[in-house]
């Protein structure tokens, strides 16, 4: 691959998966394809992605870095259908995701709102910056309603959970948590707004 395997533009949302666990349980649980979300940007020394990782939070990597060891069954690169055509300028998505979350850590809880993002969040937010709603939030009690095993996902530490710091049970706490709505890729990859580009 030369930059790209297709003619990126900076804005492309790139979904893949193995990048953070938590990421992959909840797309398994939702029947997405793919965990986790980036964001395409330009640079002087190529395309970059910016992404959150669950160590290291907002981050980015070169692309080529970013897909490495990937094949084109591996992730897919989606695009605001309506958009200005930024080509391989900067792009609104990517400035937000640069501007306001760079740098910050990354969200273990799925919490919204805060100094702290999940991967749908980031992508979320910086295409609510450039004028796009792309999805909506689910519950957590829907999206464990057929994945048990998800809401254990979402109760390991509970005792560290901001809104269970007080709570005596972790059924309690589930009953305080299960009404908060979180972004998943699969909202977002369903989003009218968006067009398929890569593969």
């Amino acid at each position: 691959m030369s930059e790209a395997a297709w003619n990126w533009h900076a804005g492309d949302i790139i979904f893949r998966s193995g990048l953070d666990p938590f990421d992959d349980r909840i797309a398994a649980a939702t029947g997405a394809r793919f965990g986790s979300a980036a964001i395409l940007r330009a640079s002087s020394g190529g395309p970059r992605v910016v992404y959150v990782d669950p160590s290291d939070g907002v981050i980015e990597a070169a692309l080529d870095k970013f897909v490495s060891g990937l094949g084109a069954q591996d992730y897919v690169v989606y695009r605001l259908a309506h958009a200005a055509d930024w080509g391989q300028a900067d792009s609104p998505l990517s400035y937000n995701a640069l501007l306001v979350a760079y740098g910050h850590p990354a969200d273990p809880f799925r919490l919204p709102g805060g100094t702290e993002y999940y991967s749908a969040e980031l992508v979320f937010l910086a295409a609510l910056g450039a004028g796009a709603t792309l999805g909506k939030p689910t519950r957590l009690a829907a999206l464990a309603a057929d994945a048990p095993a998800l809401k254990a996902v979402f109760l390991d530490h509970w005792q560290d959970h901001p809104y269970c710091r007080y709570i005596v049970t972790r059924d309690e706490c589930w009953t305080i948590i299960d009404d908060i709505a979180i972004l998943t890729t699969a909202s977002i990859m369903a989003a009218p707004e968006l067009r398929r580009v890569y593969p």
